[in-house]
């Protein structure tokens, strides 16, 4: 650990002292399993990095001129209601999209003799409207139930780009069904 004490460490890094990056990663390593921890309830792809910005991010807002944050018990409750909170927010947020984003069956598309056929032609108008690219995106996310990072991977654009095609894709289909 750099320094006697965690708030030496954490003012280093609010300062940007010249030892900032080594103490930076001295505290991550300490808060790891804390983390883990949360990111193992998450049990999605990219929570234990979002988890650690958050913590990184907690480090810049510990009120450290307060004269009780000179005490470690005091900065290690503060990141772990931090990071308790974080988790709370981004597992909230994973509940919702889980609920409105849930997958299509993928029989719709296929030739199969129990499905009507107005449905499948439904379903083809539908991402007939679509550019190539929202249509790839909306087959892979909600047909072949790929994820944000894995579709963002597959076509080497970030998880918000993949995001922000989908939402469009899917506002230009929900117009459609208003309209008929």
């Amino acid at each position: 650990m750099y320094g006697n004490c965690i708030f030496d460490s954490v003012k280093e890094i609010q300062t940007r002292g010249k030892n900032y990056k080594y103490a930076m990663i001295q505290l991550i390593e300490q808060f790891e399993p804390l983390i883990k921890k949360y990111s193992n309830l998450l049990s999605y792809e990219d929570s234990q990095s979002e988890l650690t910005l958050a913590f990184i991010e907690t480090i810049y807002k510990i009120p450290t001129y307060n004269a009780r944050f000179k005490q470690d018990k005091y900065i290690i409750s503060y990141i772990n209601k931090s990071i308790k909170n974080t988790y709370i927010s981004l597992s909230k947020n994973r509940n919702k999209k889980y609920y409105y984003e849930s997958p299509i069956n993928l029989d719709i598309t296929e030739a199969s003799y129990q499905l009507n056929i107005e449905d499948k032609l439904f379903v083809n108008e539908l991402l007939a409207l679509l550019t190539e690219k929202e249509k790839e995106i909306i087959i892979l996310k909600y047909f072949k139930e790929y994820s944000d990072m894995e579709i963002s991977k597959k076509f080497g654009i970030s998880r918000q780009a993949v995001n922000k095609t989908k939402n469009r894709a899917i506002q230009k289909m929900k117009k459609c069904t208003l309209v008929s």
